[in-house]
């Protein structure tokens, strides 16, 4: 299916953190909030420290002198492993450690990075694209609704999709792709992660609905994985999310209404248990439908397409491990 719009969902920011840790000098260090700065936000911080973490070659790619934002060198080979080899790297190029920490840190602190600011670019892009949501049900004949959810490991992403027909909930499509991840989980920026596993599941089926795991209009930019995916891809979505990122809930009932500077963006699901659903519109429905259709669905706490998309996720990448 041709998209709406083109949509920066090609970006290899594994590939952009590693390139960045390649300038910094020997004799000086950096620090993962330096890395996600010069990318464009520092929330990427966590992100940076996951990528260096899995660095596959560790002496082109030096990440020993990336040290946390108050100097001390932190570890090596993952969390809690490899903090005396890190120490010993450090000093073999010169710097001086004292009680775990870099001394004289300032001094030797290298943050001219010349790398683009791509995060940055990428939430321009999606205040550009917040103004195509469509927040009105613009389909006719709805008659399926679809679940897609991702699992992980290590690098791969697992991608599902459960069609539904919504009369009977009968299953009746399922599809898996698997690929490699380029892209980070970060805060906000979900829908650049998954929309190049997602987009080979999705095909634009007339009378369909895509319930996503993950934000839609409830989102700190108001365009959420479900809208990117909705825009992009030019398809009804829906936002599913199992937590909130912004809005005021008002209650704790059943279908509790949310918002964010007075205005109505969002619903919570709370039937019986201790699961909450949180709904927004993605694209091309309105909030009233959309979380009627989620209503609908309900099974412990959950949407039951996306339910479903989630066990055969995890189901997919254990029989991709041979498990």
């Amino acid at each position: 299916m041709c998209a709406l719009v083109a949509c920066n969902d090609d970006v290899d920011l594994n590939r952009m953190i590693l390139e960045a840790a390649t300038q910094i000098p020997d004799g000086m260090v950096s620090t993962y909030g330096d890395i996600a700065k010069a990318l464009g936000d520092v929330r990427a911080s966590r992100a940076v420290g996951t990528v260096l973490a899995k660095n596959p070659r560790p002496f082109v790619v030096p990440c020993h002198r990336v040290v946390y934002g108050d100097g001390r060198t932190g570890w090596y080979d993952g969390q809690g492993n490899g903090a005396d080899r890190k120490m010993d790297l450090l000093r073999s190029e010169g710097l001086k450690i004292v009680d775990g920490r870099v001394e004289d840190f300032d001094r030797v602190r290298f943050n001219a990075f010349e790398t683009p600011s791509i995060l940055k670019d990428l939430a321009e892009e999606q205040e550009r694209l917040r103004a195509l949501v469509v927040e009105k049900d613009d389909f006719s004949n709805l008659e399926f609704v679809a679940g897609l959810d991702v699992a992980y490991d290590g690098v791969i992403g697992y991608a599902n999709i459960i069609k539904m027909r919504l009369r009977d909930l009968k299953v009746v499509e399922e599809l898996d792709f698997s690929a490699e991840v380029k892209f980070p989980y970060i805060p906000s920026y979900l829908g650049y992660r998954e929309l190049p596993l997602l987009r080979h599941l999705i095909h634009g089926d007339e009378g369909t609905v895509y319930l996503i795991d993950g934000q839609g209009r409830l989102h700190p930019r108001g365009f959420g994985i479900a809208c990117q995916v909705g825009v992009c891809l030019n398809v009804p979505t829906i936002g599913a999310a199992k937590s909130l990122l912004i809005g005021d809930v008002e209650g704790d009932g059943h279908r509790a209404p949310i918002h964010l500077s007075g205005q109505l963006i969002g619903y919570q699901l709370h039937p019986e248990g201790r699961t909450r659903t949180y709904v927004s519109v993605g694209n091309r429905i309105s909030l009233e439908t959309a979380t009627s259709i989620c209503d609908g669905l309900m099974i412990n706490g959950v949407p039951e397409p996306l339910r479903l998309a989630h066990i055969r996720c995890e189901e997919f990448a254990k029989k991709a491990r041979g498990g």
